[in-house]
């Protein structure tokens, strides 16, 4: 499978342009990126694919936590549907191979929406670069327990309204 980077013409020539940019943005493992970014085909990005929103969040990938987290939120709606109402249509595998479903094409697609950050990034000429450790913790607030706190709270409103 060739690369999806290189095969669109805009982000190809964002790459030839802005090549120490990237660098700057990226900080470690700035060369591992580039290499990637330029390579002949897709890689499977393996932090991405098991820990997927706090690798996010120690890129910086903040927004795009928080939508990842909003997907998980909403399988977690799903989840509660299926236990409260008992819908046929939507099954526990099925829910749970959406989870999966998320996970493999944040792995799949990890460096490439990582890549789409750092072009919006560079775009706007933000002041996020490199790394944060800190990240870390906002990527596990955004990507973890916003979504559990919103079924959570979810389930536990529908427990009140549905309560004999």
């Amino acid at each position: 499978m060739s690369n999806y980077i290189k095969s669109n013409q805009k982000n190809r020539e964002f790459l030839e342009n802005n090549e120490e940019k990237l660098l700057k943005y990226i900080d470690k493992k700035g060369d591992h990126y580039l290499n990637i970014f330029k390579g002949p085909k897709n890689k499977i990005n393996f932090c991405a694919l098991f820990l997927g929103p706090l690798w996010m969040g120690y890129r910086q990938m903040y927004f795009e936590t928080f939508i990842v987290g909003c997907c998980v939120a909403l399988l977690g709606l799903l989840a509660m549907v299926y236990e409260f109402f008992s819908v046929t249509m939507i099954s526990e595998s099925t829910i749970r191979s959406l989870n999966y479903a998320l996970m493999g094409l944040m792995g799949f697609f990890g460096n490439y929406i990582y890549f789409l950050s750092l072009k919006r990034r560079i775009t706007r000429d933000d002041e996020k670069v490199g790394v944060s450790k800190i990240g870390i913790l906002y990527g596990f607030i955004l990507g973890v327990l916003m979504p559990m706190a919103i079924a959570g709270l979810t389930g536990f409103i529908l427990m009140l309204l549905l309560k004999d």
